[in-house]
């Protein structure tokens, strides 16, 4: 699963940058990664995932399309792209 869309993170590399390369933030995981946060909107669900890492539990980024029909797999639910599909009055107001 991708949790940063603009710089194609997966949870796979987040786990990588956690447990071999010691980050205990999301700023020490774009490290690691030699990555920087581009819109943003992945912050919330990678420092979940470092946290879940860190715990040793599983990742589970949270997607509930009854409260975000535009969901998307990704920790930014798509928003830091558009979206095919997507009404523009949804777009500018996400």
């Amino acid at each position: 699963m991708f949790l940063c869309v603009c710089n194609a993170i997966t949870e796979d590399q987040v786990v990588w940058a956690v447990r071999e390369r010691g980050a205990e933030s999301v700023e020490a995981v774009f490290e690691a990664l030699e990555a920087k946060p581009d819109c943003g909107r992945c912050l919330g669900a990678m420092a979940e995932a470092v946290l879940a890492i860190r715990a040793g539990e599983p990742v589970a980024v949270a997607l509930d399309p009854a409260m975000d029909p535009w969901a998307t797999p990704w920790g930014c639910r798509g928003r830091c792209r558009p979206v095919w599909g997507r009404p523009a009055e949804v777009a500018k107001a996400s």
